[in-house]
């Protein structure tokens, strides 16, 4: 090699030196992490949301898969149980639009830092991993959430993007990886209730009340009432809208012949006037104790938590064709109709809705159901108190003062 040559490669190799300092130098000026993505930037360059066909969410303790399937999105870990869509779309919606605040430079291996330590066993270490498949179970895009910001938002790694960590501008609250949080909640709505019969505890061959009126805005009378037996208004109260826009807990995987088939279970009955009949079996669930850490200093532990596990049975039987008054006007008769049709569609739509609950185990809370578990005594007046009576057996001595005359001088 002549001496002009390795001047001139010597002087190439400066000038590239020179290029990558001055690159450097104004990175180190303008403050700007040296990672694929920046501030005021999307998490990711591109990310199909509208294909997506499966999520699969993981934590410390949980993961819950979501599957798109011709009916709708449901959850594989509940039997395919219909998922929540609203919290699904936003959750893609959120992904796909999602901000960088702020960029750091650090590869995967820092992310422990961070809260996304995938071999923890504690959540706030572990972060939570989002995998989103299309149809043929290509990856469409893999992030972890990590802990939240100080400042705001929450720590995200891109697992496509070795070059940083970044804090976005959401803090995906509803990002679960328990398969309850992310169950459609589309449940029972019982409403204007004409009769509720419900069996005894262990006994569900046994009716213990029973309680009927003639419309849904009248006052419940007791079946079998004895004629010294009143019933107490106030008792009955919550009956009037037991289960309307009721919640469950959980659905539970367990067959329903574990319900149907106890003899420690209870079997209710409630028929409405819009002509629904639901049969509803209850079996109680061992109390669950909550965790000490939940309590707050210088309290008490919180009671054990009560749930029952719940199955359903709706029917219902509409009148297709409307009866017409003798002397109703041609006028009043297509209002009328029209009237009838729509709440004929409605009742069915319902009745749809709610039969698609048949076959599953529901878990619900005691408070949800608790109306219906009340003893047949604890729906009766108490006796009036005798006045003649009220201060006997108080254990108080009552003397009483002779009158005291004074004659006079």
């Amino acid at each position: 090699m002549s001496k002009k040559t390795v001047i001139i490669l010597w002087t190439i190799a400066a000038i590239l030196a020179a290029g990558v300092i001055s690159i450097k130098s104004r990175s180190r000026d303008t403050g700007e992490a040296q990672t694929a993505r920046h501030r005021g930037q999307t998490l990711l360059s591109a990310f199909p949301a509208d294909d997506v066909k499966s999520i699969k969410i993981k934590g410390a303790e949980h993961s819950v898969t979501l599957n798109k399937t011709p009916d709708g999105w449901v959850v594989a870990e509940r039997n395919n149980y219909p998922a929540n869509f609203s919290n699904i779309n936003n959750l893609l919606r959120t992904v796909e639009s999602v901000k960088i605040n702020h960029a750091i430079e650090a590869g995967p291996s820092y992310g422990k830092r961070f809260g996304m330590d995938l071999t923890a066993k504690k959540q706030d270490d572990h972060g939570i991993e989002l995998s989103f498949l299309k149809g043929d179970q290509s990856n469409a895009a893999t992030i972890f959430l990590g802990k939240d910001s100080t400042g705001g938002g929450r720590y995200i790694q891109n697992a496509a993007d070795t070059t940083g960590i970044y804090v976005t501008s959401e803090s995906f609250p509803t990002a679960s990886s328990h398969p309850k949080d992310w169950l459609s909640e589309t449940f029972l709505n019982v409403e204007k209730i004409t009769s509720i019969a419900v069996t005894s505890a262990g006994k569900p061959e046994q009716i213990e009340w029973k309680l009927t009126r003639a419309d849904e805005n009248g006052k419940f009378s007791l079946d079998g009432a004895k004629p010294e037996e009143k019933l107490d208004t106030n008792a009955s109260a919550s009956l009037k809208t037991v289960l309307a826009s009721a919640r469950f807990q959980d659905v539970a995987t367990t067959e329903t012949k574990t319900v149907e088939e106890s003899r420690d279970r209870r079997i209710v009955t409630i028929t409405t006037k819009d002509c629904f009949t639901y049969t509803l079996q209850l079996l109680a669930k061992p109390a669950v104790k909550v965790p000490d850490a939940l309590a707050q200093p210088g309290e008490t532990p919180p009671p054990a938590e009560e749930n029952f596990q719940m199955t359903i049975k709706v029917e219902g039987t509409f009148a297709t064709a409307r009866v017409k008054p003798a002397e109703e006007k041609p006028e009043d008769a297509k209002a009328a109709e029209e009237t009838f049709r729509a709440s004929l569609q409605s009742s069915q739509e319902k009745l749809k809705t709610e039969q698609a609950f048949h076959g599953r185990v529901f878990e619900v809370s005691k408070y949800t159901i608790d109306a219906l578990l009340k003893p047949r005594v604890d729906l009766l007046a108490k006796p009036a108190a005798d006045p003649a009576s009220a201060g006997a057996g108080n254990g108080r001595i009552e003397s009483t003062t002779p009158p005291v005359s004074i004659d006079g001088p």
